[in-house]
């Protein structure tokens, strides 16, 4: 779907990073004549990015993961952008709906994402995740109304609602970032944090409206939180023992 979704665009590039799903296959035998298959080991979240941006031939770029799609209204508005409507414009984020189950995750919205770029107006943050792109100097960040669909598709899937491995691998991702920052996980963030964020989602952002699909997908994004504050925590204290 996300191929189908771009067909749209003037080239389509894939960079693939070890796969074993047939996706390279696919892809080189999509429809579209337009797609471009590259094979490039993992750099992490924003380092692949720009990697993948780089290859590309137009200085506009619209970056996907290979479970998103660009709806028809954002395609429609990205194709409606006139030359003054770009004209020192570096970044355009658009809201993402995200699904799990092929159901909407209310309170996960509206997960703004940076991924319509120009390639020269923007700088990369190294770290692999958050992935952190902003406006050089002179150039500023617009918004556009239409959205990605993330995941719309896939049905019922354990690791969607528990998948450890892939929390493990967050947490630290955004621990170390946190921590790059100077940021620390003082006693209170260690008590405090988690609960808020239930409240936040599970309340301020409407997942109590979703009954019991809602309560767990609140559980999970309180899980998510305890983690990274977890590991930030374990950072400082290293080797140290009774603390």
């Amino acid at each position: 779907m996300a191929l189908d979704s771009l067909a749209w665009c003037e080239e389509i590039v894939v960079v693939d990073s070890g796969s074993t799903d047939g996706t390279i296959e696919l892809a080189r035998g999509h429809g579209s004549g337009k797609v471009r298959v590259m094979e490039e080991k993992w750099r992490g979240y924003n380092p692949q990015r720009e990697f993948a941006a780089s290859q590309c031939v137009n200085e506009w770029v619209l970056m996907l993961d290979a479970d998103e799609e660009v709806s028809a209204e954002l395609r429609g508005e990205i194709l409606g952008l006139a030359e003054k409507d770009v004209e020192g414009v570096a970044i355009f984020e658009m809201p993402r709906k995200n699904f799990i189950a092929k159901r909407y995750v209310r309170c996960w919205s509206p997960d703004f994402q940076t991924r319509l770029i120009h390639k020269e107006r923007v700088e990369w943050a190294q770290q692999s995740a958050p992935e952190i792109r902003t406006a050089k100097a002179g150039f500023v960040v617009r918004r556009l109304r239409g959205a990605l669909l993330h995941n719309r598709l896939t049905a019922f899937v354990a690791t969607d609602f528990c998948d450890g491995r892939r929390m493990e691998e967050h947490a630290n991702i955004l621990a170390d970032a946190m921590w790059a920052r100077g940021k620390r996980a003082g006693f209170l963030d260690l008590i405090t944090r988690p609960g808020l964020a239930f409240f936040k989602y599970y309340v301020l952002k409407g997942s109590f409206l979703d009954g019991r699909f809602g309560l767990v997908i609140a559980y999970k994004t309180t899980i998510g939180v305890l983690l990274k504050y977890s590991v930030l925590y374990g950072r400082e204290v290293g080797g140290r023992r009774g603390d």
